[in-house]
């Protein structure tokens, strides 16, 4: 008698993690578009400044704030920092990435958050204690990645004790 044994059933690379409930679906779909969204358009508005719509008050000022020495890092705008973590997410999150049990996609959303959430601190940090201003698109940017983090923990602690 021999015994045959799926992949699944042997827990290999090939099996399935369990599926993510549609609300995580869902959320997580809507903040990344809405993140790639504002993303583009600050990509846009730091090479056209007509292009940014934004009040300008003595506290809300984006103007000040996509254009100050700190818009840029390595001589790279931040926009595209923005753009480059909501597309690595968005394929992060795709339904294969979701279902597949390879360890680094898994880890590959916690860390990506986890340096999305310390951009944030940093960025929120220069605006507050170096500029004075906030930028309104910014702090969208800013709340989008803190709630994908958020939401990532909690996946994480739905599949405490899933083996991977």
């Amino acid at each position: 008698m021999t015994q045959e044994m799926t992949a699944e059933e042997r827990g290999g690379a090939a099996a399935k993690a369990p599926a993510r409930p549609v609300w995580f679906l869902a959320t997580a779909w809507l903040l990344t578009v809405a993140g790639l969204g504002i993303s583009g358009y600050l990509t846009v508005t730091h090479y056209d400044d007509a292009a940014l719509v934004c009040s300008a008050t003595s506290t809300v000022d984006c103007h000040a704030v996509t254009t100050s020495d700190y818009a840029s890092l390595l001589g790279i705008p931040m926009p595209f920092f923005g753009l480059a973590f909501f597309v690595g997410f968005a394929v992060l999150i795709t339904p294969w990435a979701l279902r597949s049990r390879w360890a680094p996609l898994r880890w590959g959303r916690i860390a990506s958050t986890a340096v999305g959430v310390l951009f944030v601190v940093y960025l929120v940090t220069v605006e507050l204690a170096l500029l004075h201003k906030i930028c309104l698109w910014c702090t969208g940017v800013h709340v989008i990645t803190v709630l994908l983090f958020i939401l990532v923990l909690i996946d994480e602690f739905r599949r405490i004790g899933e083996v991977d």
